[in-house]
């Protein structure tokens, strides 16, 4: 699934070619992709003549304010992306949603498996949309700090990883950058988040920042069966430096012990056994 990294690689990528940009036409080939709105008529009405004042994120989702005062929000799910392309460019499987704006340039949505979703929301504020005003802080933001961080866990007594990955605690948190966070703060996640002492909620702080940026740098990370690309249709680079994610049974890159898993909701947590405590 896209995380924050690699949503905010798509948003620096995209943003250029679609800001001041008026949307001249609309197509919806999946009912599903704009299924928050009565049918795809619908959307293409209320989105055709708009014009895109900037790509903002929010979390996993990329918010577009619109210039009649709503916005054009973006939840990519667990396979989804955006490119932009010429016209003549070849379609890509699973596209959408196509918007074709004022340059020339084309907006795709694609998603194989349709978990996210393309929808026109109320207003540019995302703390007030339904939509993603209960989020939590942003963990690159100046005000998300230790001290922050030490409230969220506070009284907590699920594990660690179950509150980095909800969006309620902390925005754009999931799978892969909980468990590598946890590997660099050398924490185990299946620890209690409230039993974390001040020291260990520093070095978490600490370790949530670096990997979240140093996998921005990287364009995100495609795992195994690379999913996620970005918006000029490439694989991401991060994966080349994950520590723990997607490497169970192979020796930590740290300690040479194998990297184990434990099931959690449906999927692994990944971790080292020694170098995590």
């Amino acid at each position: 699934m896209p995380e924050l990294p690699e949503v905010e690689t798509i948003r620096r990528q995209i943003v250029h070619h679609v800001q001041r940009q008026t949307i001249v036409s609309a197509h919806v080939t999946r009912d599903r992709a704009v299924r928050a709105h009565a049918c795809p008529d619908e959307f293409v009405q209320r989105v055709v003549g708009r014009t895109i004042y900037t790509v903002c994120r929010r979390g996993k989702a990329l918010l577009l304010p619109l210039d009649d005062g709503n916005s054009l929000l973006v939840r990519l799910g667990m396979s989804g992306r955006l490119l932009v392309a010429d016209p003549h460019d070849p379609v890509a499987p699973h596209t959408h949603v196509v918007l074709m704006l004022a340059n020339g340039k084309e907006l795709r949505y694609v998603d194989p498996r349709t978990f996210g979703q393309v929808a026109i929301v109320e207003g540019h504020d995302p703390c007030s949309m339904g939509e993603l005003g209960h989020y939590g802080p942003e963990p690159l933001d100046d005000a998300f700090t230790p001290e922050m961080l030490q409230q969220v866990l506070a009284g907590k007594q699920a594990s660690i990883q179950a509150v980095l990955m909800d969006q309620r605690a902390i925005a754009g948190i999931g799978k892969i950058y909980a468990d590598e966070a946890c590997f660099l703060a050398g924490i185990s996640p299946l620890r209690s988040a409230a039993s974390l002492t001040p020291e260990e909620v520093v070095r978490l702080h600490a370790a949530i920042r670096d990997v979240l940026t140093r996998s921005i740098e990287a364009r995100g990370t495609s795992s195994q069966d690379a999913a996620y690309r970005d918006a000029h249709d490439n694989t991401g680079d991060f994966q080349h430096q994950l520590y723990v994610y997607q490497r169970a049974g192979l020796p930590c890159r740290v300690c040479g012990m194998p990297v184990e898993y434990r099931p959690f909701q449906g999927r692994r947590i990944h971790f080292c056994p020694h170098c995590q405590r």
